[in-house]
């Protein structure tokens, strides 16, 4: 469930990679001889087989010296080099990508922790299927669960799973999307930084066929936004704001919008919450324009996005600035001169780094970045690359035992169906969103049987992840309401609270945001304790 747990797991196993190098760091030439020897390839057989594939000057061409390249280490293949190498031994693209240290996974988890302007579509396809993810089974009589209980008291860690046997053939039934700074029409419904899971529909789906209340994911030639809708004639709607002051503009299906689907899940951050802003250009009335072709040359699909994410050059270059700093690695930075050239020309940038960047950085997903340039990933190699020889996540064994069969009528089965569609991709982002660099089994709650909750956000709640040092509960008197932290208390009988509450001299008072709710005086410590605040929920829509 989270990818520091899992590295958890790793401390204290044996690494195989470390035979490759010294201190557990193998030298990548190495790395790269033995990969190629378990197919029967020499970097001389390679070079002439992209000679005879793409011809000496495509850029496919690998070069007999390349190992003396890499030994300088100032040199990375470029994308489609790694192709070539993908095509000749069969192994997967992606694996390569990772052979190099550049992990495609890294743009969800990039665009999470960076602030967005416009809502962005998030690439739920990057999940490397050979990696493992710890998994888990029943504990005894945990169903009938109860209303709300720590994960941990509910269920144990079982053999961990390769996430190619758990990717649910629903797949492609699913969009995500991180909702934008300055497009929140749905607003407080969803916020800034919430990421959400709509359920696609056809390509012209019946405007009325949701309702009217539920909020619709929808794509026009300035971006993406969530919002509710109003039918306004023949295959016509107006993306309506409730709150916020918003131009109404009238688009129609298919050429001038498109419905992605209807929102049925929220994943809200509650560590930095951002007040929306309405730009000058989305308050005024705008002219609707035709949808874009879905295909285009790099130059044109690289200024597109731009635009869609309202990014001027300056902008962009600084928060590639960030990206370079959390990955540590300079060559993940992109001038603004850089950027700009990259629109002038269709040429892909020389560093594979840049490509990881700029994905991240305008919301495109990588196959499509990578169609751009002319590549397919799926027409590469079909194989994962040995476990010891890329970089992957590999948890050890659990210790004790575990059930022959899972429960179907188990707790942990129930809220499978009831999630429907795992974000595994997300996995590595949790940190992220809880703000810790590290999060067990216990921070998590269930809260999906809570019948009365406290605060309206918990309505139809799944799963909070719970800060467990912030125990100081604080109720601000001049915040609204979504932007009062939210508690996980646990009383004296066992039974766990979840709602809004302060600490008035040595009593916690709870502050109900229900007309079912009554205010609570609690001796601290005695009668009940905070067991943390709360940083983020699931809940469905």
């Amino acid at each position: 469930m989270n990818r520091h747990w899992g590295n958890q797991l790793i401390r204290g196993s044996e690494n195989p990679l470390a035979e490759l190098g010294n201190s557990g760091k193998p030298d990548l030439v190495e790395r790269l001889k033995a990969i190629l020897r378990t197919r029967g390839l020499t970097l001389h057989k390679v070079s002439q087989k992209t000679k005879d594939l793409y011809a000496r000057s495509s850029p496919h061409f690998l070069p007999h010296n390349l190992y003396y390249d890499l030994g300088l280490g100032t040199f990375s293949p470029s994308l489609h080099q790694l192709f070539a190498l993908s095509k000749i031994s069969d192994y997967r693209f992606h694996d390569w990508l990772r052979v190099f240290k550049v992990d495609p996974e890294n743009i969800v988890r990039l665009q999470l922790l960076l602030s967005c302007r416009r809502t962005m579509l998030l690439d739920s396809s990057l999940c490397d299927p050979a990696s493992t993810i710890p998994w888990f089974h029943d504990k005894p009589g945990n169903f009938p669960a109860p209303a709300l209980a720590p994960i941990g008291r509910l269920l144990a860690l079982a053999s961990p799973k390769r996430l190619g046997s758990l990717q649910p053939g629903n797949a492609d039934d699913f969009v995500y999307a991180k909702i934008g700074l300055e497009d929140a029409l749905a607003f407080p419904d969803l916020i800034p930084g919430s990421v959400v899971r709509v359920k696609a529909w056809p390509v012209r789906p019946a405007l009325t066929r949701g309702g009217s209340n539920c909020l619709y994911l929808i794509e026009h030639a300035n971006g993406f936004c969530c919002c509710r809708i109003q039918e306004v004639g023949t295959h016509r709607f107006v993306p309506i704001s409730t709150q916020l002051p918003y131009a109404q503009v009238e688009l129609k299906i298919p050429t001038e919008a498109r419905i992605l689907g209807v929102v049925d899940l929220e994943i809200r951050s509650l560590l930095k919450l951002e007040p929306p802003e309405v730009p000058k250009e989305l308050a005024m009335h705008w002219r609707p324009l035709h949808l874009g072709p879905r295909e285009m040359k790099l130059s044109q699909m690289l200024r597109a996005a731009r635009l869609r994410a309202g990014l001027s050059f300056r902008a962009a270059s600084a928060m590639s600035r960030l990206i370079a700093s959390e990955l540590g690695n300079e060559h993940y930075f992109a001038a603004p001169g850089s950027l700009s050239d990259y629109e002038a020309t269709d040429i892909p940038p020389r560093h594979i780094h840049k490509a990881i960047t700029l994905c991240a950085l305008y919301g495109l997903h990588f196959s499509t970045f990578l169609k751009g340039i002319g590549l397919r990933a799926e027409e590469g190699g079909s194989h994962p690359i040995p476990d010891n020889l890329v970089p992957r996540d590999l948890p050890i064994e659990p210790r004790g035992t575990e059930p022959d069969a899972q429960e179907a009528n188990g707790f942990f089965n129930h809220l499978l169906r009831k999630s429907e569609h795992v974000p595994f991709f997300l996995r590595n982002s949790i940190s992220g969103f809880a703000g810790t660099m590290s999060a067990s089994v216990n921070d998590f709650f269930w809260v999906g049987g809570d019948q009365n909750p406290l605060h309206p956000l918990l309505v139809n709640g799944l799963i909070v992840v719970v800060n467990r040092h912030k125990k100081k509960a604080i109720h601000f008197r001049s915040k609204p309401l979504w932007q009062q932290p939210l508690y996980v208390l646990l009383r004296r009988n066992g039974t766990y609270l979840c709602g809004c509450c302060s600490l008035e001299k040595n009593t916690l008072v709870t502050h109900p945001y229900s007309q079912s709710g009554r205010s609570e005086h609690l001796r601290n410590h005695e009668d009940a304790e905070v067991v943390g605040q709360i940083v983020t929920i699931v809940r469905e829509l």
